[in-house]
């Protein structure tokens, strides 16, 4: 998939990387990778990696092969973080300001999003990941402008919730990952528990790369957005990689 243009943000550290020779392309491919709590110095881009005891060699890569944004603003929480993103607008414009628990919550639905303005100009859009700016029918991702979604509505805490002392799933919250066409309700697929919390960020990645495939087959140009979850507590690894790096989980 060549001409893709490739954006990789974190909550803490707000990093862009722009990747080959999309500028040129009237309608470059998007591929924007938001990796969630990962902090600045963790990257060996920024002093971090090796002497940290966990090098970070594929990102340092596309760092240098890129344009890295060194001055810059972020917001407190995951909510307003990821508000702000969409919107290109202060949170307190779209009523996101901070992570709420038990009540109504996310995006205002009259809010113009970058899936949406992407969706105008012929854009095929999917999201691959943890939405967190709403969890009710109205608000979720493929309500703001995204074709097709997989993932967790919420954050990634909920996957402990069904392991903690007395947990009641009748009465307590239930947390799953989902998936949704466009203007559909979401579909229930998986609990989203422990083990399913160490897998998610795997099925993410091969979510987003049959998406590009496809949109690629299609001749149509594509935004993936794809927030990952793993950094987030709980920092559980996929079962592959448990042990390998000396330094536990």
């Amino acid at each position: 998939m060549n001409n893709i243009k490739i954006f990789i943000f974190s909550c803490c550290t707000c990093l862009f990387l722009f990747i080959g020779s999309a500028f040129a392309k009237t309608q470059p491919n998007v591929l924007m990778i938001m990796v969630d709590n990962l902090g600045y110095g963790e990257l060996g881009v920024y002093g971090g990696g090796s002497l940290r005891g966990a090098p970070t060699p594929n990102i340092d890569t596309l760092a240098a092969q890129g344009l890295r944004l060194t001055n810059f603003n972020v917001e407190p929480q995951c909510t307003p973080s990821r508000s702000a993103l969409m919107t290109g607008r202060h949170p307190i414009r779209s009523g996101t300001t901070k992570v709420v628990w038990g009540m109504l919550y996310g995006l205002t639905q009259w809010e113009q999003t970058l899936p949406e303005l992407l969706s105008e100009q012929g854009y095929s859009t999917g999201m691959f990941g943890k939405w967190h700016l709403g969890d009710t029918d109205g608000r979720f991702p493929t309500n703001q402008g995204f074709d097709e979604w997989y993932g967790i509505a919420n954050t990634t805490d909920e996957s402990q919730y069904s392991s903690q002392y007395k947990y009641d799933g009748k009465v307590g919250l239930k947390p799953v990952v989902q998936e949704a066409k466009r203007n559909k309700t979401p579909t229930d697929i998986a609990p989203y528990d422990l083990d399913m919390r160490r897998q998610i960020d795997t099925d993410l990645t091969a979510k987003a790369i049959d998406f590009m495939t496809r949109q690629v087959k299609a001749d149509k140009p594509f935004f993936a957005y794809v927030p990952l979850t793993q950094v987030h507590l709980p920092t559980l690894p996929h079962p592959d990689f448990i042990g390998v790096t000396g330094n536990g989980d």
